[in-house]
């Protein structure tokens, strides 16, 4: 699916988390591919199992100069990710999202980390560093964030007469009808309907708050452009101007800032949506020592200014954030991470039966239900 295919490495690259989750749903996963080669694991390789894009060795400057590069393998998502490592595939770490850990931690393929052996832990955004199920009752931390990235509202200054920060813009907002363009999945959808209702508990809501979001996103079917599943389809309309507002990720506001388009990156009074990826350790890690060395580098202030400057999205790391010019993170909307974080909704688990709802009422409304 993978190889030769360059416009999917691309869409990967622009939100890997996004996309490959919607190959997933489609039943179309990534396969399992070595980034170095096929061969065993030698002894002074450390073994990564990672989404694409992410074996680039200047993200691990410090690992590459001790030991080389690192084993890397790829999944499509943290469900394809976990079923792998259930059925026997071990490696030092793999790279899930928090809203997997509970799932990695009850299927008791993860053990936890050593805090003695991590160099960056006191460096990092604290509003990381303890997401619900990261760290258990005894203190043990089981997820090192690294990467973390925001959905938010894109919206051109020169055509929006912005009343308020709000999602409403793309959602109920009727003086742009026809003329914004929502992301195709189910559950960021329903999300942020419930947050216009003023709801708290987005990801576990029951059926009656189901029904009252499925009218909000009828509001928004009148109005919406388009349903996108490929960002750069929204990106071009936005250019063009047949766009005025869209769903979109930090990357994408890079792209059309550097066409010289005047956009702004919202942020929501109900706050935006953030999604956190990070390390996790295998049980039977055959590397420890190695594993301990790749999750420091990769946790470095030198790999988050490569990462924010290279893919578009944060760090975890606050010291990489020194390292990038500041024209740069405010393309990007993070130029202030901590203000964002107090205002924002980092994605949590959704329980299987609530998800499945999400997405059947969601596809519902897209078909005219």
């Amino acid at each position: 699916m993978k190889s030769g295919n360059n416009h999917i490495k691309t869409l990967i690259a622009q939100d890997r988390r996004g996309f490959l989750k919607s190959l997933a749903a489609l039943g179309m996963g990534v396969a399992v591919m070595p980034a170095i080669s096929r061969r065993a694991v030698a002894a002074d390789e450390v073994s990564i199992y990672t989404w694409s894009n992410y074996n680039d060795p200047k993200l691990f400057p410090e690992y590459v100069k001790k030991h080389g590069n690192p084993q890397a393998s790829f999944f499509g998502d943290e469900i394809e990710a976990l079923n792998k490592l259930r059925s026997g595939y071990v490696v030092d770490l793999a790279h899930p999202c928090n809203d997997a850990i509970m799932r990695f931690r009850n299927s008791n393929v993860i053990q936890p980390f050593d805090a003695r052996r991590l160099k960056y832990v006191d460096d990092m955004w604290p509003e990381l560093t303890n997401l619900p199920g990261t760290v258990d009752e005894q203190g043990q931390r089981w997820f090192l964030p690294f990467d973390w990235g925001n959905s938010s509202v894109i919206y051109r200054t020169d055509l929006v007469d912005l009343k308020e920060p709000s999602w409403s813009l793309i959602f109920t907002d009727d003086r742009y009808k026809g003329r914004v363009a929502m992301y195709d999945s189910g559950e960021p959808a329903m999300e942020i309907a419930a947050l216009l209702l003023g709801y708290k508990n987005i990801y576990a809501l029951d059926d009656d708050q189901l029904k009252e979001c499925a009218k909000v996103l009828r509001h928004q079917r009148n109005n919406a452009r388009l349903y996108w599943s490929d960002q750069t389809s929204a990106e071009q309309g936005m250019a063009s101007g047949e766009l005025v507002a869209m769903y979109g990720w930090n990357d994408a506001v890079q792209r059309l800032k550097k066409q010289g388009l005047p956009v702004a990156y919202m942020l929501p009074k109900e706050g935006m949506l953030t999604w956190v990826c990070g390390l996790v350790l295998h049980k039977s890690a055959p590397h420890e020592d190695l594993a301990y060395d790749f999750a420091n580098a990769f946790t470095s202030p030198e790999a988050g200014a490569y990462l924010i400057g290279s893919m578009g999205t944060g760090h975890a790391n606050k010291k990489a954030f020194d390292m990038v010019p500041k024209e740069t993170l405010e393309r990007l909307g993070i130029s202030n991470p901590a203000e964002t974080m107090k205002r924002t909704n980092f994605i949590q688990e959704i329980a299987e039966e609530r998800r499945v709802k999400y997405n059947q009422i969601f596809d519902q409304v897209k078909a005219g239900g």
